[in-house]
């Protein structure tokens, strides 16, 4: 396995402080009337400050999140995907049969392994859609062993990289937290043309 790089989160081409900073405390979701700080994590959207503030991005190719029920709503990273890119990530609740529409010769899964191809060596027009399974590790391989359209799917991975986030599992730091994986999912599949465009993720 080829060993974990350091990256400089503070290299993105985004500065969120000025938007966020204005947001001091907790609002009412518009939708449900829960209080959440930035966004709603149950309805998906920001808070009423942050509306029409928040960076709206298209993505190349579309995402499912498939999310553990285990999983909770406030320590997933992933959720942040959908409020930047909400016409193409999907969050799907995991169950037995929530794959059952999706076709697995168009689909890939982001999984690391041996049998992972590495998402700047796969051919755009080979898929149309990822799945990423958001959960702690011992949950995703679960998941990746009781569902058969997961087991089939073709597997992807990005270049690893040492996590800006912290979250104990017992690992080492080359485990990435699920946005940092979409995240380098994108921006690994333009290979060198990367210019920026999903650092917003």
């Amino acid at each position: 396995m080829a060993q974990a790089e350091t990256y400089d989160i503070n290299a993105l081409k985004v500065n969120p402080t000025p938007v966020l900073d204005t947001c001091s405390e907790r609002m009412a979701c518009a939708e449900c009337g829960k209080k959440v700080r930035f966004f709603c994590y149950q309805c998906l959207r920001p808070v009423s400050a942050l509306e029409g503030k928040i960076p709206q991005i298209r993505l190349p190719f579309k995402l499912d999140v498939v999310k553990h029920e285990g999983e909770k709503d406030g320590k997933s990273t992933a959720l942040h995907a959908k409020v930047m890119a909400p016409e193409d990530v999907e969050i799907i609740a995991y169950s037995p049969n929530c794959l059952d529409d999706v076709d697995v010769e168009r689909t890939a899964l982001l999984f690391p392994g041996p049998d992972a191809t590495n998402i700047a060596d796969m051919d755009p027009a080979s898929f149309d859609k990822v799945i990423v399974i958001d959960g702690t590790w011992r949950q995703a391989k679960g998941m990746l062993h009781h569902n058969p359209k997961l087991r089939h799917m073709r597997k992807v991975t990005v270049n690893p990289r040492r996590t800006k986030f912290w979250r104990y599992q017992n690992f080492d730091d080359s485990y990435m937290a699920t946005i940092e994986a979409i995240y380098f999912l994108y921006r690994d599949s333009v290979r060198s043309n990367y210019n920026g465009d999903y650092d917003v993720l």
